[in-house]
């Protein structure tokens, strides 16, 4: 798989396009725990390296989403600290909407098996302790 920039002007607007895409959906995640973010985070900066180095360095900089990409990329791994704010998030959200909303009985159940799926997902990631020392910047300022 050739993981180079692309050249082509069409498949680049399509990289940035679906980067784009990406980092609303990661907006979204960041205010709805039903959707993720880190997820979102690392297809957009593989989309932005793909498609415009400028706006992938740009990502990778940015006070919000430049430290947890650079913890992925040095350790691949989430800090424990925002592991459990995630997983409180969700938790706290879904279970405050199952008891407000009037659902049928079997959309409960597949809510509950979504969610418990996605809580599984973020419990398994790698985690790296809060104090560990602060990845080194992937892209220099």
């Amino acid at each position: 798989m050739d993981l180079r920039p692309v050249t082509d002007p069409l498949r680049g607007f399509l990289y940035v396009a679906g980067g784009w895409a990406c980092v609303g959906l990661a907006l979204v995640g960041a205010v709805l725990p039903i959707v993720p973010t880190t997820p979102f985070l690392l297809l957009a900066s593989w989309c932005f390296y793909r498609g415009s180095p400028r706006i992938h360095a740009w990502l990778h900089r940015s006070r919000l989403f430049g430290p947890m990409l650079d913890d992925w990329h040095h350790y691949h791994a989430l800090r424990g600290g925002m592991k459990r704010r995630a997983l409180t998030a969700v938790a706290v959200v879904v279970a405050l909407s199952l008891l407000v909303n009037a659902l049928p009985g079997w959309l409960r159940w597949v809510l509950f098996a979504l969610v418990a799926a996605g809580l599984w997902t973020i419990w398994s990631l790698p985690t790296i302790p809060d104090d560990a020392p602060r990845a080194p910047r992937t892209l220099s300022d």
